[in-house]
């Protein structure tokens, strides 16, 4: 029998597993399992082990035969083990070196190759920063004459497009009558397509028609954070006149750029707004009746409630609108005065539209306003922001 077959005879006898073998021996169940099928062999401790745990001679697990005496001898001597496990310990050194050695040799290949890989890495390296310095030297040369050809080209362009984005005017005061006529100081804002630096623009205003027909102005233009560019003060629209507005644009390489915006017709339409009395009304609601009492004449509406409809230039911004009831017995003071809610607005073209409306009647004047005689009139007062006022009158008429 072989090691192995007498192995597992003797734990099979001692009634053990491979597992329980194993653990007593200090070794894996795979290691016994390759011991008994004879294709490992143990240390000579392992074999030691062996028997001491499977209670028999390691000679038993060596195995005997017959000898030309008849006693039994064994079929594998301790020297004929020893020399089997020192032969196959030699034949892993040998195999150990011999990998070595290969692993030492692929070893300096790789090296040798890293160097290598390194050393022209190195040199697309070094080519790569010679390239970018000579690169970055250029584009430094010639950045300011890009530059300039640019900005020209964007001027070329311009010329055949619009300039302007947008431009509008409003009055910044009261609107003034004086014995020169009537005219009120305004600003102008445009607002261009584009904005570059160092960028300017003047305003160019020629006067058609009233007391500087003629007459051209330039004013400077100056740009604000929001990109808009004013003319905020020295602007004066007279009423009656006509004014040609036009803009000229100056780059900070000295290209010029002039484009026309529009005209500006300063007629009274332009200045003032529309006041329509009865948009929703009737004539009867513009009546009034008398009635003498025991010691005095009250006088009556016809109609209590106003209403108004204002048409105003888009520049307009109204605060308040006010009507006065005024009575020639009144000695200048009115007889009753209501401020109107605006009850809506909207917009078109360059005009803004809004309705007003309010009521005279009050606990306190049910039964009239003393009336001592004359003509009855309305008084309708508009305030914009900029501290403007606009009256009207509408007259009343005595119903039977």
């Amino acid at each position: 029998m072989t090691l192995g077959q007498n192995i597992q005879a003797a734990r099979k006898n001692k009634g053990l597993s491979q597992e329980a073998l194993a653990e007593q021996v200090g070794v894996s169940r795979q290691a016994l399992g390759k011991w008994e099928k004879d294709t490992a062999l143990p240390s000579l401790d392992n074999l030691q082990a062996l028997a001491a745990a499977l209670d028999v001679g390691v000679e038993e697990l060596l195995g005997s035969e017959a000898g030309e005496s008849g006693a039994p001898e064994p079929t594998l001597t301790l020297d004929a083990l020893r020399a089997l496990l020192e032969a196959r310990d030699a034949e892993k050194q040998r195999r150990t070196r011999i990998w070595g050695g290969a692993a030492l040799g692929v070893a300096l290949v790789l090296v040798c190759v890293l160097v290598g890989v390194a050393y022209q890495y190195d040199r697309q390296v070094q080519a790569l920063q010679q390239s970018y310095a000579m690169m970055q030297a250029n584009f430094s040369t010639t950045q300011s004459e890009l530059s300039a050809k640019i900005e020209e080209l964007q001027a070329a362009v311009r010329q055949g497009e619009a300039t302007v984005l947008d431009w509008n005017w409003r009055p910044t005061g009261q609107v003034v009558r004086d014995l020169d006529g009537t005219w009120a100081p305004v600003s102008v804002e445009v607002t261009p397509r584009t904005v570059t630096e160092g960028m300017t623009g003047q305003l160019v205003l020629a006067h058609r028609g009233g007391r500087y027909d003629g007459t051209t102005e330039l004013l400077d233009l100056t740009p604000g954070a929001d990109g808009i560019y004013r003319v905020e003060s020295g602007v004066i629209f007279w009423v009656g006149e006509k004014v040609d507005l036009s803009v000229q644009w100056k780059t900070a390489g000295g290209t010029a750029t002039n484009e026309t915006l529009g005209t500006v017709d300063c007629s009274e339409y332009a200045f003032y707004p529309e006041i329509s009395w009865n948009y929703t009304s009737t004539d009867q609601d513009f009546g009034y009746r008398t009635q003498i009492t025991a010691d005095q004449t009250l006088l009556t509406l016809a109609c209590y409630p106003v209403e108004l409809e204002l048409d105003c230039p888009a520049w307009m911004q109204v605060q308040k609108v006010t009507v006065e009831l005024r009575l020639d017995g009144a000695a200048g003071e009115p007889a009753a005065k209501i401020e109107l809610t605006c009850d809506g607005t909207w917009e078109s073209d360059d005009r803004r539209m809004s309705e007003w409306s309010g009521t005279f009647w009050s606990e306190e004047t049910k039964d009239g306003w003393p009336y001592e005689g004359g003509t009855v009139d309305f008084v309708a007062r508009v305030t914009d922001a900029g501290g403007n006022g606009w009256t009207d009158t509408r007259a009343l008429f005595e119903m039977p």
